[in-house]
């Protein structure tokens, strides 16, 4: 019985661990040159690329006469905040 539960969960854990890298994968071909391979390398990427979209945007609005305040939503928000963020500027 206890070789059933190790199995178990030993399946699960790769479940979960394949899906990780899939998602981490995935990550990496959105961010140009990223040719990282630990996780945290390539997460610490992502941060930096993320936050230098951020001040393009905020220079792009700025130029273009809207505001648009640097906005932090919950995860699991999604991208629906932020696209509607883009189009509410304020001049």
């Amino acid at each position: 019985k206890r070789s059933r539960s190790a199995e178990v969960h030993n399946l699960s854990e790769r479940r979960r661990r394949d899906r990780i890298n899939e998602k981490m994968r995935a990550l990496q071909e959105l961010i140009p040159n990223c040719n990282k391979v630990d996780k945290a390398s390539m997460l610490d990427e992502a941060i930096e690329y993320l936050k230098s979209l951020q001040l393009q945007v905020q220079i792009m609005s700025m130029a273009s006469g809207y505001y648009i305040p640097p906005v932090m939503f919950p995860p699991g928000m999604g991208h629906y905040p932020a696209a509607m963020a883009m189009g509410m500027g304020m001049p």
